[in-house]
């Protein structure tokens, strides 16, 4: 690992009439040469609150304000060389959905939990299979 620091970052798992709500990762984070999809989420600024932090993510790729959300995982990611402690994090949301970093995302689609697809970012994978599961960790 060329920078041995541990990060922080947030999983967000967003559902709705029992469908999770996941995006297809850009062609830029392809994963085992692969597109895959993953959850909303992304590093906890120094200095921010979680809640502050869900909220900022939902806002920034989604368009939309988080009205209520509850930690119920944490899982470790080592993806792309990286060490990243995971805080999942279920979050209900409001207004219209918009993807508003195409850079990083090129779609949002709402998944049946009987459909999700298996091309998911490993980070996605364990907070889905932690809320799936109801257990606060799959991956150490």
């Amino acid at each position: 690992m060329k920078n041995k620091i541990i990060k922080t970052g947030v999983a967000i798992v967003v559902t709705k009439e029992n469908k999770i709500l996941l995006g297809l990762l850009s062609k830029k984070w392809l994963y085992n040469n692969k597109q895959v999809y993953g959850v909303p989420g992304r590093d906890v600024r120094f200095g921010e609150k979680i809640g502050d932090t869900v909220k900022r993510n939902i806002l920034e790729d989604l368009g939309c304000s988080v009205t209520k959300y509850n930690i119920f995982a944490v899982n470790s990611n080592y993806v792309y060389g990286n060490h990243y402690i995971e805080i999942g994090v279920l979050a209900d949301i409001e207004g219209d959905l918009k993807n508003l970093m195409p850079v990083d995302w090129e779609k949002w689609e709402w998944f049946d939990f009987s459909h999700i697809p298996k091309n998911l970012f490993p980070s996605a994978k364990n907070v889905i299979d932690s809320y799936l599961k109801k257990v606060v960790n799959v991956e150490e």
